[in-house]
């Protein structure tokens, strides 16, 4: 039989021969591939400086300019392995510089030792050549790095195999002191572990493992006492268990009546929700009949005051007519911001992403504020930085309410002088061009310590300013909510009796890189016409649905006098029964009927063209209800136009004219 000691100091010696020899074999690979890598690095640097040299010696050869020759080589010489550049022209030597020792040598010996190499380039101008480099490289510098390397890397190995011996040699003497030795207390104490106590436990080992023995025979001992005691804590633990159960059975019972608890209060929250989106509903259906009742009544004034102020009156009486339209302008603005306010609370005003032209939108809102500022000889002045983007995608609507309400409020506080609005490029942000709109006045100015309080809703510099030029307070918080939707911020600056200026930002996608806004796109024409200036109305059919006779005479004498003939009717059962006799260019459509209501009208009217195989005729809806979800109702009904009461004589000449002339 083999003798397990000899077979175990066999596979041991095989095991370190075997390492020690791929230890060997891996150093001589390393130095190999050093030397490799060190030769080719040589040879990229000689590959450099010869490029470096054929370009740069050009315009020194050429000029025969020895120094910046000399210069030239000097550099060359920052590399150490250098020992021998020369400069040639033709048979003339340029410049020539040798390392010692090489120094002695002429330049046909410097390049034949075999520790260097040489090399000759061609030096061309214009294509041409016109001389020749010469270098000269030691390989000496190599040789020490590969030499340094392979000490390096044989010294490793050396290392690695001295600590390979090493461990053999401890983990040979740790089997026969320790492990052995182990393993048979290993199987003492695991015959211990399962309760037997008879076991011998060797005690022959010599040092710290006789001690370790004797503790194990200590610990057998102690054992027997250890059981006995654990018996008698084991009662105890039976004790302690219960008196958990029943503490746990009591928490379980609380947590169950404080879980009773929060369902409660999650039921309150969930019906004080309910409450609430109820009384926002109620809200907005109150503001919505609110808007209708006061604009239907309003049709009548404002219309009855145009048509009134488009006839002769004294000077007084025309006065009496700009009074009530100023008034019931006044009271429209102040219902329009209230709703829009209350859409920004309740979160249903929403941005619209769309292009549109940026110079296009300023001239909207100047055209709104230019008969303002004509009644009181005012001058608007627009100043566009040439570095802002055109087109752009946004909300080109709420952007004009924005700048309505900023250059209103400039042309109200402001008595003579000028009103300046300034477009300007802000820091950009990622994705989106930044925008800076500023809106200055020479108006008396806000004092510094209500700069904070104007953006509030409901607030104005000064109760005496709310009494001069009245106004709900509205206008800069409505401004301030629809800035922040799109990305920026706004802010005031003023100085008391010098005027102020509104700051505002805000971001908008890029549609076009290459147009940028143009100065001369806002020119004001002095020769504009004049808002009375109505464009000619085709002849046309139209028939109106509209209950209340006010509005209706208020139609009716819009368009006396023009070749559109105009047909009432008072309900929309009737306006249908006159739809199908023919013969009708637009319908105006008033939404709120009683009985059948203008969407279901318009719906009817849909229907009877798609049996009857007919085009649709166009629908535009003549209502007081203003707000998104009323005129996305109708759009969806396929109305083709929503205009909100009061409807003024321009804008109904514009539909007009859109409708029936695109339709014929």
């Amino acid at each position: 039989m083999t003798n397990p000691r000899s077979l175990s100091r066999r596979v041991t010696l095989v095991q370190t021969a075997v390492i020690t020899a791929v230890v060997l074999l891996f150093s001589t690979a390393t130095i190999s591939w050093n030397a490799y890598r060190l030769t080719r690095q040589l040879d990229d640097r000689i590959a450099q400086t010869l490029k470096l040299a054929e370009t740069t010696l050009s315009t020194a050869v050429w000029q025969l300019d020895h120094d910046a020759a000399r210069d030239i080589l000097d550099a060359v010489f920052m590399d150490e392995a250098v020992v021998f550049a020369q400069v040639v022209a033709g048979q003339e030597t340029v410049a020539e510089k040798t390392r010692p020792p090489f120094s002695r040598l002429n330049a046909d010996e410097v390049g034949n030792p075999p520790c260097c190499l040489s090399r000759t380039t061609v030096i061309k101008k214009y294509g041409e050549p016109i001389g020749s480099f010469n270098l000269v490289v030691s390989k000496a510098p190599v040789r020490r790095d590969i030499l340094v390397n392979a000490g390096s890397t044989l010294a490793l190995a050396l290392a690695l195999i001295l600590i390979l011996v090493i461990t053999q040699a401890t983990l040979h003497f740790a089997r026969k002191r320790l492990i052995i030795p182990l393993q048979r207390l290993e199987a003492s104490a695991t015959a211990i572990a399962e309760g037997n106590l008879d076991i011998p436990v060797d005690t022959s080992p010599d040092c710290e493992l006789r001690n370790l023995t004797r503790a194990f025979e200590d610990m057998r001992e102690s054992m027997r006492h250890l059981i006995k005691d654990l018996q008698t804590a084991n009662a105890k633990l039976e004790d302690h268990r219960a008196h958990l159960e029943t503490t746990v059975r009591e928490r379980t019972e609380e947590l169950e009546h404080k879980n009773d608890s929060l369902n409660t209060a999650l039921d309150e929250l969930r019906n004080a929700t309910l409450v609430a989106e109820r009384a926002n509903l109620a809200k907005s259906r109150f503001l919505s009949s609110m808007s209708h009742e006061i604009r239907t009544p309003m049709n009548a004034v404002l219309g009855m005051a145009e048509i009134l102020g488009e006839t002769e009156l004294t000077p007084d009486q025309t006065r009496y007519v700009q009074i009530i339209r100023a008034a019931g302008e006044s009271l429209l603005a102040i219902l329009s911001d209230i709703i829009d306010l209350s859409r920004i609370e309740t979160g249903s005003l929403r941005l619209d992403e769309t292009r549109f032209t940026l110079s296009e939108t300023v001239d909207k809102a100047f055209a709104i504020i230019e008969p303002r500022a004509g009644q009181k000889s005012l001058e608007l002045v627009c100043t566009l930085a040439p570095d802002v983007p055109n087109r752009l995608t946004g909300d080109p609507k709420l952007l004009t309410q924005v700048l309505v309400h900023l250059l209103g409020n400039a042309v109200k506080f402001t008595e003579g002088g000028t009103v300046r609005l300034s477009v300007s490029r802000a820091p950009g942000r990622d994705g989106g061009v930044a925008v800076q709109f500023s809106v200055s006045d020479t108006g008396p100015g806000i004092p510094a310590d209500r700069l904070g309080a104007i953006f509030d809703s409901f607030t104005q510099a000064n109760n005496s300013t709310t009494r001069e030029h009245g106004g709900a307070g509205l206008g800069l918080t409505i401004s301030k909510r629809i800035v922040h939707m799109m990305g920026g911020r706004i802010w005031a600056e003023s100085s008391v009796g010098l005027g102020s200026t509104f700051h505002f930002t805000a971001v908008f996608g890029n549609a076009s890189d290459t147009e940028t806004l143009r100065a001369d796109l806002l020119c004001r024409d002095e020769d504009r016409g004049a808002p009375s200036d109505l464009p000619p109305l085709p002849a046309s059919s139209i028939l109106m649905l509209e209950d209340s006779r006010y509005n209706a005479f208020v139609i009716e004498t819009y368009l006396k006098d023009t070749p559109c003939r105009l047909t009432v009717a008072e309900n929309a059962e009737k306006g249908l029964e006159l739809f199908r006799q023919g013969g009708f260019d637009l319908v105006l459509m008033d939404i709120q009927m009683p009985g059948m209501d203008g969407c279901d009208a318009t719906r009817t009217i849909r229907q009877w063209e798609t049996r009857q195989g007919l085009p649709a005729t166009p629908v535009v809806a003549l209502t007081a209800y203003v707000l998104d979800s009323d005129v996305k109702q109708c759009l969806l009904a396929g109305i083709n136009h929503h205009l909100a009461k009061p409807v003024k004589k321009s804008a109904l000449y514009d539909i007009i004219t859109k409708f029936v002339r695109s339709g014929q």
